[in-house]
Formats: structure tokens, sequence, C-alpha cells
């Protein structure tokens, strides 16, 4: 087994064969596709929670103001929306700082600029289209129809074989309520952490067998 985690994370207390470490979504993207291309999986588990956006960088006010200032000036007294587009989007990325390290406590205001991350799960079967892929869906105060919705959506975007969904607010301590979703609708409703992790165990074995 291989267990991909980040660097803080609690490690498991079963035996693992590999044991691989990452710093974010880029990261997370590079050690998992690495490890599809040379290693056949029979299931994947994605149950790690990756951010949507990831940090371009920073800006201060007064630097932003002041590059777009200067890039309005530079796009002259023609009207090109094409030209002025281009060049405010210049000045923003003059305007950014990198976000690595210690944000200095000297600025009265930042803007962040976030790009959107890649879909890490959709490369699980693109390289490997026959493991079984398990992923998760959280929501916060959602409908269970919307909450369904939402998981039947990611499995087919991502083909996903099942998906685990829950909402956040029926997550406290150990109870950790959720319904197993696959292709049929809903599979089971686990209400622990323990549950969760028997019952997806349970129905990857059950699928493994049904295509042997």
């Amino acid at each position: 087994m291989t267990f991909l985690c980040g660097e803080r994370s609690i490690r498991p207390a079963l035996s693992m064969d590999k044991i691989v470490e990452i710093q974010g979504v880029v990261s997370l993207q590079k050690a998992l596709k690495e490890l599809l291309s040379n290693i056949k999986y029979d299931s994947v588990v994605h149950s790690m929670a990756v951010s949507d956006y990831t940090i371009r960088g920073l800006a201060t006010e007064d630097a932003l103001i002041n590059e777009l200032l200067k890039a309005i000036s530079d796009s002259g007294t023609v009207y090109d929306e094409k030209q002025l587009y281009s060049n405010i989007q210049q000045a923003i990325s003059n305007a950014l700082y990198s976000a690595t390290g210690k944000i200095s406590s000297d600025f009265d205001s930042l803007t962040v600029f976030m790009d959107r991350a890649p879909k890490v799960i959709s490369c699980v079967k693109q390289i490997q289209p026959n493991t079984i892929l398990v992923g998760f869906k959280l929501l916060s105060h959602v409908a269970e129809e919307a909450l369904i919705q939402a998981a039947q959506e990611q499995m087919r975007s991502n083909g996903s074989d099942f998906v685990l969904a829950n909402d956040l607010s029926n997550i406290e301590g150990d109870h950790h309520q959720g319904m197993l979703i696959g292709s049929d609708g809903i599979l089971d409703r686990p209400a622990t952490k323990q549950d969760i992790a028997e019952s997806i165990a349970s129905h990857v074995i059950g699928k493994m067998t049904e295509q042997r």
C-alpha cells in the first residue's frame, strides 16, 4: 500500500510499502502521476482535502494602483480594449510578489491573487482506467439531494466508482455521518470515521471481486 500525506499528517497504524509526503496541490499532482505511471494499483482512495485555488502572489494597494495607472497611461489616447486589457494584466503581474515565507506586517492592506488549482483526482482514471477510484465530496449546510447531485457529478467528471459524500454540519467529534454513493445511488450511510473506512473497504473489495 502507498500512503500520500502532508508533511505533518498523522501516519496510519498499518504498515505501508511507501509513504510519500507532499507540500501542496502541485506537489500532490506530480507525486500521484509519478506513482500511477510506475505502479499498478487495484484501488485509489482520494480522501485528501485539496484546495480549489493556489496563491499566485500578493500585492500592496499602493503597488497595484501605481502599476494600473502606469498601464492605463501607457495605453495611449487611442482606445484599444485588447491592448488595455493586456497592459492591465501585465501591471497586475508586475505588482505581485511571492507569497512564500513570512508576510510583512508593515502593509496596511494586501490583495491576494489566486489561480484555480488542478483537479488532481481527474488524472487517476486517465492513467489507470481500471483502478477502482473512491472520491470524497464535502459541502456545508445543503439539502441531501444537492449533496447527492454533487457527488454524482464528481463521479461523472472524474470517473469515480464511489464517492463518500458528507455535510460539514453532520461532522462533530467521532460523529461523522456520510453517504457512500455508487452508480446505483446511496449504498450505505456510515455514521463514524470507523464506519466510513469499513464501508469503503467493503465496497471496494466487493467491486474487485466482481471484476475478477
